[in-house]
């Protein structure tokens, strides 16, 4: 005689499980801004943005991002070159003892869709010619095209009014 499973017993015997462990790992990982090193350039990302909204972002570089560099020398923004109209270092703090990293907050505009990239440098106070170059970079969502998970450290501060849509309006203005 054969035996024959019940729907109960074969349920049972299927389960799916998943490695939890894991899964919040790569979740906490896509939610932390993160730092890629090219040449004498690091590049900050910062994930999905939504355009024309302002955002200040908190860093916190880490020194092993910066091998090339003296770290005992006193690093400041540098002033001295153009200033970016999207993009600016509101704060700043050197390395900080058993934190090896930099601390910086920056004030960031998300003024066009796509792929955005802003570059900022800080230089050292007694050498300019010894400098770190940040590329912020963010993917910006255009109007209708969801709202993003904003990642660690950032944070919505404003949303600035779009140009072409007042004019485009279908309600006449009341004056």
């Amino acid at each position: 005689m054969s035996q024959v499973e019940t729907g109960a017993e074969s349920a049972d015997q299927h389960h799916v499980h998943f490695d939890t462990k894991g899964t919040k790992d790569e979740f906490e990982s896509d939610s932390c801004v993160t730092y890629q090193r090219c040449g004498d350039t690091i590049t900050v990302n910062l994930g999905f943005l939504q355009i024309h909204h302002r955002y200040t972002i908190d860093l916190k570089l880490p020194t092993a991002c910066l091998d090339h560099v003296d770290l005992k020398s006193v690093f400041v923004p540098d002033v001295s070159s153009a200033p970016s109209l999207h993009c600016r270092i509101t704060e700043f703090s050197g390395v900080r003892g058993d934190k090896d990293c930099f601390e910086m907050t920056i004030e960031f505009f998300a003024y066009k869709e796509k792929l955005l990239k802003e570059n900022l440098t800080i230089v050292n106070s007694k050498n300019s010619k010894e400098c770190l170059k940040l590329c912020i970079a963010a993917r910006v969502l255009g109007k209708g095209k969801g709202t993003p998970l904003l990642r660690t450290g950032i944070h919505c501060i404003g949303v600035e009014a779009d140009e072409d849509e007042s004019e485009a309006s279908d309600y006449p203005d009341k004056k």
